[in-house]
């Protein structure tokens, strides 16, 4: 049976869509001779979830992603790499299947970014967390206009929520890769200098490690 051309265009279009995120193939192959068919699951599913998201607003971006990473199984840096410090990648944060607060919050960051959502509404932040056994604690916050309250995007508690509903965590300083501010919950607070700041320098030596066509 013939196909009409507006038919062939749409299955097209759809082809290309659906092949929008990918890892070249030499990356594919090392990545599932290292961690195995389950890694190369998680790492599918990541693949098929942005494609899926290409086209969605940002509230339905924000939510899945988030929703995806924490799957992941939380563990130290000391159980997962035997570092006590150590920034992880995607692929290396899918691989292990596990991986700290870092992990989830640049896999978030880096993912949303990749989604389309703007920059600027985007922030890693580091908090001080009340009552869990890690104080010590990084977060993302999203925020869905200039000077709002930032949505926070967390392992500990998986809910979304904003960040005046979060009374266990208290916010210390938020980054990118190019800013650096003194955080406060309701808007960014005080920009300063980002030269000596180390964690913006471990972000922009994470490699992206996923493409786009």
């Amino acid at each position: 049976m013939l196909i009409s051309s507006a038919a062939a265009i749409l299955y097209v279009a759809a082809a290309v869509s659906s092949e929008t995120f990918y890892i070249p193939e030499d990356a594919l192959n090392a990545f599932k001779s290292r961690y195995g068919m389950q890694a190369d699951k998680r790492l599918t599913g990541l693949l098929n979830l942005m494609n899926e998201l290409v086209s969605s607003d940002e509230d339905t971006k924000i939510i899945e992603v988030n929703k995806f990473f924490n799957q992941i199984e939380y563990r130290s840096d000391a159980l997962a790499w035997g570092k006590s410090d150590y920034w992880a990648s995607r692929l290396e944060f899918l691989g292990k299947g596990m991986g700290d607060c870092e992990d989830y919050a640049v896999a978030k960051f880096l993912t949303l970014i990749q989604l389309g959502v703007p920059q600027e509404k985007l922030f890693l932040t580091y908090v001080k967390a009340i009552g869990y056994a890690e104080v010590a604690h990084m977060v993302v916050s999203y925020y869905p206009k200039n000077g709002a309250v930032p949505l926070v995007l967390d392992n500990y508690n998986k809910q979304i929520l904003p960040a005046t509903q979060r009374n266990d965590l208290v916010p210390v300083y938020s980054f990118t890769a190019n800013d650096l501010y003194i955080q406060k919950q309701q808007g960014l607070g005080k920009r300063v200098n980002p030269s000596s700041s180390k964690n913006l320098q471990k972000l922009k030596e994470i490699d992206l490690e996923i493409y786009k066509r």
